[in-house]
């Protein structure tokens, strides 16, 4: 598959998620790019970190940043995933450009 492209994503994770909700989070969402015919190359998780402003009534999330490979037309059903999902507070795929 030549059309993959090259995405970073980073996602802030409601704070009242234990390590074990924490990895099962991320496995649902490296799950979603699975199942796009994606790839995920590196997972990072940041950690609780405070929030600039409040979101949804959350002063704290845990931050996971997440490299992957994905079709660009498979994005969407990514994103929609993942606005839909409530333990995620805030996300942002980038498509990283080619040097």
């Amino acid at each position: 598959m030549s059309d993959l492209r090259d995405y970073e994503m980073v996602y802030i994770a409601v704070p009242q998620l234990d390590d074990e909700g924490l990895a099962t989070l991320n496995q649902r969402v490296a799950g979603w790019i699975a199942a796009a015919n994606g790839a995920v190359t590196d997972t990072n998780v940041w950690g609780r970190r405070k929030l600039t402003y409040e979101i949804r009534k959350q002063t704290e999330g845990i931050y996971v940043q997440i490299n992957f490979q994905l079709v660009p037309s498979a994005t969407r059903e990514l994103e929609r995933n993942l606005r839909l999902d409530e333990q995620v507070i805030r996300h942002l795929v980038v498509r990283l450009g080619e040097d």
